[in-house]
This record gives C-alpha cells, structure tokens and sequence, in this order.
C-alpha cells in the first residue's frame, strides 16, 4: 500500500501525538522522498509545517516538563532542609535536656538511675586531647598537609587571551548542553 503525503504525518487526525524521535525520523524521511522525487515541493513544504507545527508542540512540552520537574525538585529541597532544620533543633533539645537531667543528678551526687525502662548513668568520658598552644608541641606531633589545585579557569583565560596551548591540558570544544528557559 502506497502511502498519501498526507498520512505521513497525519497529526490532526491521531489521538496520539509523535514522539520527538518519531518528529526526527518523520522529518529525515520526507528529505528523502524529496530528493528521490517520491513528493512534490508543495507536499515537502505541507508536511514540513506539519511537522514543524508538531515540534513546537513537542517542545512546549519537553519545557514545560523540565520546568515542572524543576519545580518539584525545588520543592522537595525546601522541604529536606525544613525537616533537616526541624531535626537538629530535636537534637539540640535533647542534648540540653540531658545535660540539664546530669546537672541535677550530680548536684544530688546520684550517679545512676534504674527504672523499668532504662537505666540513666553519668559515665567518664573517653581520654580526649585540646590543643592550646601549636607552637609548644612537639614536632613529631605535627603532620604537614599540603594540597595541589590547578586553576581551570585561569588556563582557559590565558588560552582564550594567547591562543597559546599548555602542556598537560585538553581543550574541549565539542561539548554541548541543554539550556531551557
């Protein structure tokens, strides 16, 4: 069965509108039919419109996606730190009310408390070190720490202001992004 001009694309007519690949493919295919003279210039530029028609429809879409999901996203974050904030308030209360609970336990020099359902204990901390003068400890105690960063964005100044290439570095000019407004 030969197929109309008209039918290639039939969006008008369908329930259901092309995918962005199906627009690509659509598109590549009328190209062909016109280079080998299958369609007239006249049906070319019909199904041409046709089709741009459907990716401006397309892409209003693939825009207002992004845009929604953005949105959500953004959401979602809002929510993450008001629930993280939410958490270390909890923290900081808890740990004020123990410190309050063993305050009153050693002013009335209890060290332990047993009920039915925990046991409350003032416990010695573990040995701890505090620093409180770096210059009088020993240097066998000190470690060095020494870290290397290359600065990117000025070897692509120099290379945009000289032309000039630097050893060790690759310039990549291919890559491509998608930018959404």
């Amino acid at each position: 069965m030969i197929k109309k001009p008209e039918d290639m694309i039939n969006t008008e007519n369908s329930k259901k509108s092309l995918t962005l690949y199906e627009i690509s493919n659509k598109f590549a295919e009328i190209i062909d039919k016109i280079e080998y003279g299958e369609i007239t210039e006249e049906e070319y530029n019909k199904l041409g419109t046709q089709l741009a028609i459907e990716l401006k429809n397309k892409s209003s879409n693939i825009v207002a996606y992004l845009q929604n999901e953005n949105a959500f996203i953004e959401a979602i974050d809002t929510q993450v730190k008001r629930l993280q904030d939410m958490k270390k308030i909890k923290e900081n209360k808890i740990e004020r009310f123990k410190q309050y609970v063993k305050e009153n336990m050693e002013k009335m020099n209890i060290q332990k408390l047993e009920t039915e359902i925990g046991t409350i204990s003032i416990c010695n901390s573990p040995l701890s070190v505090e620093i409180v003068e770096n210059d009088k400890v020993p240097n066998k105690y000190k470690k060095i720490i020494q870290t290397e960063q290359i600065n990117k964005t000025a070897i692509k100044d120099d290379f945009k202001k000289t032309g000039e290439l630097i050893e060790g570095v690759k310039f990549n000019t291919n890559n491509t992004y998608l930018k959404i407004k």
